[in-house]
């Protein structure tokens, strides 16, 4: 249990196409590492509109439906988040790097727009590493009906 965090939500959505999943890459301290697109819920927001406000902001791509597939935490001292992924079923657009709202005041910054094959993504800096397992079990059978996927501590 993390007493001393009041928790976040994330929520965030996958998207494949062709055998590969869309990442965006972020660069904090001087180190990059891969994450799903997505963010953090705004006041009065559903998880789905935040996850696709999140896509859009980040990427450009406007995603119409998809559905809830993982759910996860992470914990680290003094931080709590509740991942809330999607799977996307159907968008329109190219992927270009659009910009990261927090701006300044987040100490990660968006640097680019990926799509990764399995290959390249079991390398990958991808975080939540218990994300990335689960990607990587369901990376050809997306039907696979929604999981808690548990807890990741730092």
């Amino acid at each position: 249990m993390v007493a001393d965090a009041t928790p976040t939500v994330r929520a965030q959505i996958a998207l494949f196409a062709g055998g590969q999943l869309l990442c965006v890459r972020h660069r904090k301290a001087g180190g990059d590492y891969l994450v799903l697109p997505g963010g953090h819920l705004e006041p009065g927001e559903t998880l789905w509109e935040a996850a696709v406000r999140e896509v859009r902001e980040e990427t450009g791509l406007d995603v119409a439906e998809g559905r809830l597939w993982a759910l996860s935490e992470f914990h680290a001292p003094r931080r709590h988040v509740v991942d809330c992924t999607f799977y996307a079923t159907f968008w329109s657009g190219r992927p270009r790097l659009g910009s990261d709202p927090e701006g300044a005041d987040h100490p990660a910054t968006l640097v680019g727009v990926e799509w990764l094959d399995r290959e390249a993504f079991a390398d990958a800096p991808f975080r939540p590493t218990l994300l990335a397992r689960w990607l990587r079990a369901h990376w050809e059978s997306p039907d696979e009906p929604a999981a808690y996927l548990g807890v990741e501590s730092a």
